[in-house]
């Protein structure tokens, strides 16, 4: 699980992600790492009434690192953020506080992992609306290792892009193998560049720990984290098109094993053409 990255442009924050996944020398394509967060918070509860809902949206994870321990710490994060209260005399809801709720969980669990079972880094972007600023943020999560080679500190930092000239970022062992494609595709705008430096590296075949569909997330009119597959079509020899996929990591959404199925439902969704 090598490669995470975050972007802005004018049509907000993105994230993507490659699908593929590692243990020991074998590896597999259907990584998810690209995943929405439901954010819930209620207000105080009165006179042994439901407490009612303060504040509800749905935030965006972009992860990178040790897929076992990011799957951990993602459940965590499913069963937690979602049943959070605030005392309106005591704090507000914002992004920041937030964080400070995700970091402790990430602190707590990253750390443990290490500690037991020697787990890797876990690294992951993390971004939502924030109700007082009234606007996307976004943040970075991350081990510091320092210069104490014995040191595992996790930390977060809140990103400042709307002061960034170029706000590409990008976290995972496959960092500086991205940064030559971002490079290659400079003459391309920021609002795609770097999920074409990210085709381009998968296509490459250059980095064993890169690999799979592309994998992305934007956010909607409503501040709504959703997450974008990748449409792909297969080609004959005279030209013309045979077949037609809607990727999400590995799995095709237009194969038969979905379109024939007999439980009535279909996956649908928002897929990304990146071969024009």
């Amino acid at each position: 699980m090598t490669l995470s990255v975050a972007w802005h442009s004018k049509e907000g924050i993105y994230f993507a992600s490659d699908s593929r996944v590692s243990r020991g020398g074998k590896y597999s394509d259907y990584g998810v790492k690209v995943i929405p967060v439901q954010i819930r918070i209620f207000n105080p509860g009165k006179d042994d009434t439901s407490p009612s809902i303060a504040f509800e949206k749905t935030y965006g994870m972009c992860f990178a690192g040790d897929f076992a321990g990011s799957a951990i710490i993602q459940n965590f994060f499913s069963v937690t953020l979602q049943r959070l209260q605030y005392v309106p005399s005591f704090s507000t809801i914002s992004f920041e506080s937030i964080c400070r709720v995700v970091n402790n969980l990430y602190r707590e669990v990253s750390i443990k992992l290490q500690e037991e079972i020697d787990n890797e880094c876990i690294d992951f972007f993390f971004s939502g609306f924030c109700p007082l600023n009234k606007k996307i943020m976004l943040a970075k999560f991350y081990i510091d290792y320092g210069n104490n080679v014995d040191q595992y500190e996790p930390q977060y930092e809140v990103i400042d892009y709307e002061s960034d000239p170029e706000p590409i970022y990008y976290i995972g062992s496959g960092e500086s193998a991205y940064a030559i494609h971002l490079d290659i595709n400079k003459e391309k705008p920021i609002s795609t560049r770097p999920m074409y430096a990210l085709k381009t590296l998968i296509d490459s075949k250059s980095s064993n720990s890169v690999g799979g569909n592309i994998q992305a997330g934007n956010f909607s009119s409503s501040h709504e984290f959703y997450m974008l597959g990748i449409y792909d079509k297969s080609i004959n020899q005279q030209g013309h098109i045979e077949s037609v996929h809607y990727y999400y990591s590995g799995l095709d959404m237009n194969s038969d094993l979905f379109e024939t199925c007999t439980s009535g439902l279909m996956v649908i969704g928002n897929y990304i053409d990146l071969s024009q």
